[in-house]
């Protein structure tokens, strides 16, 4: 499917626990899976999403009001920049933590380092 492809709907689909989803998009009977992820960053973005989701249903289901003109911007592409709009702070959370978990690595290593400089420095004294 185009980005420039106009869409029919979009669903969420809702993992058991309501923490994670599949956004899927759909056009003229074809189903794409566009994006998996947290539900948290598009729920704070979309208010109906977030009363759905505090529902406990299981998919939420986008669909634009064709009265609205809104096929005229109701695309793939529209999603896609949405998904990385939001997503944004998700991907920047992770890079934190990587980084992080670098630094511990590291500190690990040289503390091995150290441990095993010791080790053998003090085999050469006997």
């Amino acid at each position: 499917m185009k980005s420039n492809t106009l869409l029919d709907y979009a669903v969420f689909e809702l993992s058991p626990n309501l923490k994670r989803c599949d956004l899927f998009v759909s056009s003229n009977g074809n189903t794409e899976k566009l994006v998996s992820g947290s539900v948290k960053p598009f729920i704070s973005h979309l208010k109906f999403a977030e009363e759905q989701a505090s529902q406990a249903v299981q998919s939420i289901k986008l669909e634009f009001d064709r009265h609205r003109n809104a096929e005229t911007w109701f695309t793939k592409g529209t999603l896609e920049r949405f998904v990385r709009f939001v997503r944004t702070p998700e991907v920047l959370e992770m890079v934190n933590t990587f980084d992080a978990e670098m630094s511990q690595l590291e500190a690990a290593q040289n503390i091995y380092s150290q441990v095993m400089t010791a080790i053998l420095s003090s085999r050469e004294h006997l």
